[in-house]
């Protein structure tokens, strides 16, 4: 599946949010925050890139900023999260990585939780000074106790990942599955198999998906005629271009109603737009 980017909002001008789901499930996504999860009741299973692992109750992680990474928590289970913005912990972030997310130390988290909650919730000056400085203490606690780790081919290939997905969709119209291939320096073949293994789709697909997205966006713009924005969107010819589209869309170029939700065909979100990765059953306690 593949992963869709999460723009979290903060209240005010501390970039830190703190809070507790119940059975939480969510789709595979990334963000630019930091965020650390502790189980409070029950369990999880969190994958993170490629590492899949349990967090057993009392356990806690770390998902370090741009980190593709999901949750599926145990029917029941309780799990808190601190999310917050990297810039104040840059300097213990940059050049390093652990071995794993799942930590292996104690850091208390259930008691930073609750400091934390309470100097968000209080607002005041004194509060927020420290809550950046439980903030920055959490980091490099974390990092001076964790084993470090090495940069893994998989987390490159994974960034590279995201730097294709940018740049299919600022030049969707002229792209090509060699394209790609030369912009992830992998080859054609192997490029295939790698992009159908992150999106769960092939490239062709993935592709007719942008520009069927960008069509739509030029027709309710109402500036073009369709032969124009069929030639501008990468479809080549008007016959192409309304078989695909109603072949994604379910309708016609001209017959699309108003009211459709061109962004349910993208399955990721720039930093235009952004989208909720939690699931309808979890509770926000």
């Amino acid at each position: 599946m593949l992963a869709k980017r999460e723009l979290r909002r903060y209240a005010g001008d501390v970039k830190v949010w703190v809070g507790r789901y119940k059975n939480l499930t969510n789709l595979p996504h990334w963000h630019d925050d930091c965020e650390v999860i502790f189980a409070v009741t029950g369990g999880a299973k969190v994958t993170v890139g490629s590492e899949t692992f349990e967090l057993d109750e009392g356990r806690a992680a770390f998902i370090a900023p741009r980190s593709v990474h999901c949750i599926r928590g145990e029917t029941g289970s309780v799990l808190a999260f601190i999310l917050f913005d990297e810039r104040p912990v840059r300097n213990v972030l940059e050049g390093r990585t652990l071995r794993t997310p799942l930590l292996g130390c104690d850091y208390a988290l259930e008691a930073l939780y609750d400091k934390l909650d309470e100097e968000l919730s209080s607002g005041s000056q004194l509060c927020m000074l420290s809550v950046v400085n439980r903030i920055e203490r959490l980091v490099l606690d974390i990092f001076s106790r964790e084993a470090p780790g090495k940069e893994k081919e998989a987390d490159r290939m994974e960034e590279r990942y995201r730097l294709l997905l940018d740049d299919i969709d600022e030049k969707y119209a002229d792209y090509s599955v060699e394209d790609a291939a030369a912009f992830t320096a992998i080859s054609v073949s192997y490029f295939s198999k790698f992009f159908k293994r992150m999106a769960n789709m092939n490239f062709s697909r993935y592709l007719n998906l942008v520009r069927t997205e960008k069509a739509i966006e030029m027709i309710r713009a109402g500036q073009r005629k369709m032969t124009d924005i069929a030639i501008a969107c990468g479809f080549g010819t008007i016959r192409n271009f309304n078989r695909v589209f109603h072949e994604i869309t379910g309708f016609s170029p001209r017959n699309l109603p108003t009211d459709y939700n061109a962004l349910s065909l993208h399955p990721v979100y720039t930093a235009e737009t952004s989208f909720d990765p939690t699931s309808d059953d979890a509770e926000l306690l």
